[in-house]
């Protein structure tokens, strides 16, 4: 039997793969592993998965427009931020945010971008067909 790229990564943290490390509760994506291999969120503990998540759903339930949060866990050393960096209304009419994330752990680093909506029955959801209307 063969095992997949990642596969040995701790439960949460292949969830975490599904849902890109955003906020939740986020649809999930079938992504590759690899992305998680050598990036921080691969040293995190189950608490800073937690604090991570957290921090991304205040910052994307912020009514600013440029809303940014950091966040940090002293007993990991693991740390960083959500920031929204724009935000429209989709063509189904979901309000959406472009989120920001970034992780730090001791000197690993990463960052990604992710469109995100709000629907009243899920709410935020990466949605990555998600275009502004018109």
């Amino acid at each position: 039997m063969t095992t997949q790229p990642g596969m040995n990564l701790p439960r949460y943290l292949r969830r975490l793969m599904l849902i890109a490390s955003c906020a939740t509760p986020f649809t999930a994506y079938a992504v590759e592993p690899m992305f998680l291999t050598n990036s921080p969120v691969s040293y995190f503990k189950q608490e800073d998965v937690d604090l991570m998540m957290k921090n991304a759903r205040e910052v994307l339930d912020s009514s600013s427009p440029t809303a940014k949060q950091a966040w940090s866990n002293p007993k990991t050393g693991a740390s960083g931020f959500a920031q929204v960096k724009g935000q429209f209304t989709a063509t189904d009419g979901a309000p959406c945010k472009e989120l920001r994330v970034g992780n730090l752990f001791k000197k690993v680093s990463g960052e990604a971008t992710y469109t995100v909506c709000k629907y009243k029955d899920r709410g935020w959801v990466v949605n990555v067909d998600a275009e502004p209307a018109r």
